[in-house]
């Protein structure tokens, strides 16, 4: 059995995101290093990975905002390459709306299962783990644009709500509440 552990991302993991979200996302949906530099700064928690030894072979991310960027992101108003300057600071704003950007894990591995289990069982924790900062989650938004993706979102409780243009193209928006994606990943 293969060893993976979860953790939060850091500046020495970039590399290994990008390669694996260059692998899975359609071109459209790529950042760059600098992208993801930024971001770090901004919020040191919001990017999550599962790792067999170095090797990245999952992310999600958890942006935190303000209800009306969140729900600017949700209309399709707020482009998602200017996310970073409206990203919040878990140190300084105690009531956030946050934004799943992306969960990616590497569907060519054959252990893609089990890197997407590990990353929904840290989810459990990790949204608890803010809350014991003081940390109060509003909801929780996506946009989904895979079907995969798609199944996943409504496997662990996320409603679908309507469809958003995103570069002319149609995607599906999901919400979900804290306790309703715990409860559905526990189950």
């Amino acid at each position: 059995m293969i060893k993976i552990h979860v953790t939060t991302a850091t500046a020495i993991d970039i590399r290994g995101m990008l390669e694996l979200n260059y692998k899975i996302y359609p071109e459209e949906w790529h950042v760059s290093a600098a992208y993801v530099e930024y971001i770090l700064r901004a919020n040191k928690d919001v990017y999550r990975v599962v790792k067999t030894g170095s090797d990245v072979k999952g992310i999600y991310s958890l942006f935190p905002f303000s209800k009306v960027n969140y729900e600017e992101i949700l209309n399709g108003s707020l482009e998602e390459k200017k996310l970073g300057q409206y990203i919040l600071d878990y140190d300084q704003e105690k009531e956030v709306y946050l934004y799943l950007i992306s969960f990616i894990v590497d569907i060519y591995d054959n252990n893609s299962r089990e890197y997407t289990k590990a990353l929904l069982a840290d989810m459990t924790k990790q949204l608890p783990y803010l809350a014991s900062k003081g940390i109060t989650i509003n909801e929780i938004g996506a946009i989904g644009i895979s079907d995969d993706g798609n199944r996943i979102l409504e496997r662990i409780g996320f409603t679908k709500e309507k469809l958003v243009d995103v570069d002319g193209e149609k995607y599906p928006v999901f919400r979900v509440k804290v306790k309703t994606i715990l409860d559905a990943i526990l189950i």
